[in-house]
């Protein structure tokens, strides 16, 4: 992964992306996928694009699924009516939702709106090199559909300029110094000493993501996983668990957010683990890699057991080699779904790809 301040003449994301949305035109529209590690800016430079192309557009945050669930509706078509210009933002998509977009859902909504994605090189790689059947529709999306986008997570000279004007310390990326991430990657790894109860909790938020769930957790989510992290007695878990969440959330100095964070989006107190927590685990920046055990897997196998989720976790499962825990969850989420939910219907496709490999 380039970790160095990209070349002066290196054409900029932003003004790739600008470009991108500047010729996007019905009726069949473009599908614009961010490609970058996490806090390389991915965000920032679609908020930059938009805003210099399509101030007037209708910006709509979305979840892979919530589009696949919206477009399923028998009057899709409707919600895109009036005139208006339509930019969906897909942040951060997982494995699971890449193989949810390929299977149909693109087909139905491009002639009607343009998608801006993004997605963690890592995960990007793994489906690229994977070649199998269970995975072929994310593989459409990214090497037919999708017109990449890559944000390479060094700045040049003028990010930096940037950065300093806006009174944040320089860093290696973007985003990164806007958070203050390897300051974050030193609490958390200084907490497996200092604070056991909240390492474990951000260990439980950061492997969920790595499982592949990469939805805000609702906070008893987060609570049952991480008493299945710890031998506690029953009645010391809420206040343990309270503390833990205090140490996880609280900002330190030289950041702007905690390990784990209130999800803007949502509705009731959910939480978000820092991405580039979980890149760090998985060996990103230099950072010695933890690998996922059984007990990773099974717990968010059995504490997490939507339809949604258990798709997400099978699809990730399938990419770590766990075909074991591919085939329960994909099963599980086939079982679970009701009829019709887009996840329950393309993980039985999914299944059908990976038996189509012969026995484990």
């Amino acid at each position: 992964m380039n970790q160095q301040p990209r070349p002066e003449g290196q054409r900029d994301p932003i003004e790739k992306v600008a470009r991108l949305l500047e010729t996007a035109t019905a009726p069949t529209n473009s599908m614009v996928l961010l490609d970058g590690p996490p806090l390389s800016g991915v965000t920032w430079s679609m908020y930059e694009a938009v805003q210099r192309c399509l101030p007037t557009a209708r910006l709509a945050p979305l979840t892979a699924l919530e589009l696949a669930e919206l477009s399923a509706w028998p009057d899709f078509v409707t919600q895109f009516s009036g005139g208006e210009q339509f930019v969906l933002w897909l942040d951060g998509l997982s494995p699971a939702d890449l193989v949810l977009l390929g299977s149909g859902v693109l087909d139905k909504v491009l002639p009607y709106a343009l998608v801006l994605a993004s997605v963690d090189t890592a995960w990007r790689e793994r489906l690229i090199k994977d070649g199998s059947a269970v995975t072929a529709p994310a593989r459409t999306v990214l090497l037919e559909y999708a017109e990449r986008v890559s944000v390479p997570f060094g700045m040049t000279q003028r990010d930096r300029a940037v950065i300093r004007d806006m009174g944040y310390p320089v860093s290696k990326g973007i985003a990164e110094s806007l958070v203050g991430g390897e300051n974050l990657i030193k609490r958390y790894h200084r907490g497996a000493r200092s604070n056991r109860e909240g390492h474990l909790l951000v260990q439980a938020a950061v492997d969920t993501r790595r499982c592949g769930i990469h939805r805000p957790l609702g906070e008893d989510e987060l609570y049952s996983l991480w008493c299945a992290r710890g031998d506690y007695e029953y009645e010391q878990c809420r206040p343990l668990f309270q503390r833990a969440l205090d140490w996880a959330s609280a900002v330190p100095q030289d950041a702007s957010t905690g390990l784990v964070f209130l999800a803007a989006d949502a509705r009731s107190p959910d939480w978000r683990a820092l991405g580039y927590v979980a890149g760090a685990d998985d060996g990103d920046h230099g950072h010695k890699p933890r690998p996922l055990q059984n007990r990773e897997w099974s717990a968010v196998l059995e504490l997490l057991p939507e339809a949604g989720d258990q798709f997400a976790i099978g699809i990730a499962a399938h990419l770590h080699g766990r075909r074991d825990i591919a085939e329960v969850a994909l099963t599980e989420a086939a079982e679970a779904a009701s009829w019709g939910h887009p996840a329950g219907v393309t993980a039985v496709a999914a299944l059908r790809g990976l038996k189509s490999e012969g026995p484990a």
